[in-house]
């Protein structure tokens, strides 16, 4: 088969050889080495609890980072090989018996941080797979909870669908901060990204508030546009996810900076797509060797359904200190690229002030 073959070795990246050079069990222990390279939640952690921890790669991870005389234990369905100074437990994290053999082996005591980068097993339908993941995210909540200290993180895995914004408004009525972003390992055509939810609230939870069928249940669908850069608060946002164009569910929606840059609706655009591609047009070759395209831009049109409206302003070159004149030039620029006579976009003014020939 060799289709399969060709799928396979495009999966095979950095990361992948990174992990194999290194020891680690996954490329996955990436993702959690830049969510706390980023967020600095496992230096100081007296105890952790990984989640769907198979095959090992986040307590390995968590296990370098983390105090040595902290407790790691990791629970999955599937067996773990032995990991230096972890423990490990074969259960399933949806049932009573998981609840009671973690208090057995916890003795009692709780944890700062509780990790879950578990997801079911896909390959259905989008709609499924996506349903899929989100529940069994609700479902290491609704464990974490009982096992959190106040002030305690959760980081887990979501997928980007239509119940993304009932998951965001359950962390954020447990925990006091809460942050999406994608690492630099997730590769870019994944639907996962991550929450990491800080500052624990510890308080009396209704049983209904971590029932998936009640909380997926909160959010109406809404089809009109989003201005991304004009989301106020307290407005219920549009739920993030993947567009649903005449019933055919697209895994991710890219479009050319070129398009964006000389199109009629760019705002619009930013809400509705999940990507910028540099392609190697003469206006993308010419805007990407600007001092002005920072790493930081091209990192951002990577993935903008992670980007909140501060990250959006941030990347716009085009703010107020630039200046008139600056803004001339670049649309002169632009326009030229775009095949257009520069002659034609200058005022009378400039073309009098031109000596006779």
């Amino acid at each position: 088969m060799p289709g399969k073959n060709k799928v396979a070795k495009k999966r095979l990246d950095k990361f992948y050889y990174l992990a194999k050079e290194r020891g680690y069990r996954s490329r996955a222990a990436f993702k959690l080495l830049q969510l706390d390279k980023k967020f600095e939640f496992l230096c100081k952690s007296k105890g952790c609890l990984d989640l769907c921890a198979a095959p090992g790669s986040w307590m390995q991870a968590a296990r370098q980072i983390m105090p040595k005389d902290s407790p790691i234990i990791g629970v999955d369905l599937a067996p773990i090989k032995p990991i230096p100074k972890c423990s490990s437990l074969v259960d399933d994290i949806t049932t009573q018996k998981c609840r009671a053999a973690l208090k057995r082996e916890l003795k009692g005591n709780v944890v700062d941080v509780v990790l879950h980068d578990g997801a079911p097993n896909v390959g259905t339908s989008w709609l499924q797979d996506a349903f899929g993941q989100n529940e069994l995210t609700l479902a290491a909540l609704r464990l974490a909870t009982d096992f959190l200290q106040p002030g305690g993180c959760f980081v887990t895995k979501v997928f980007r669908s239509n119940d993304y914004n009932a998951l965001l408004y359950v962390f954020n009525a447990l925990f006091h901060k809460v942050e999406a972003t994608k690492p630099q390992a997730s590769r870019a055509e994944s639907a996962e990204i991550f929450v990491v939810c800080r500052g624990f609230k510890n308080a009396t939870i209704d049983p209904k508030f971590l029932d998936p069928k009640h909380v997926f249940s909160m959010v109406d669908e809404d089809d009109t546009a989003v201005n991304v850069l004009q989301q106020k608060k307290g407005k219920k946002a549009r739920p993030e996810g993947y567009d649903n164009l005449g019933g055919i569910q697209l895994l991710n929606t890219k479009v050319s900076v070129k398009d964006f840059v000389l199109g009629s609706t760019p705002v619009k655009m930013l809400g509705e797509v999940n990507a910028f591609t540099w392609d190697e047009s003469d206006e993308c070759v010419f805007w990407k060797a600007q001092k002005q395209t920072k790493p930081e831009i091209l990192h951002c049109c990577g993935d903008l359904k992670v980007l909140g409206k501060r990250e959006f302003r941030t990347a716009d070159s085009s703010g107020p200190a630039r200046g008139r004149a600056q803004a001339d030039r670049g649309a002169v620029q632009r326009r030229h690229l775009a095949g257009v006579d520069p002659d034609r976009t200058r005022g009378r003014a400039a073309r009098r002030a031109e000596p006779a020939l």
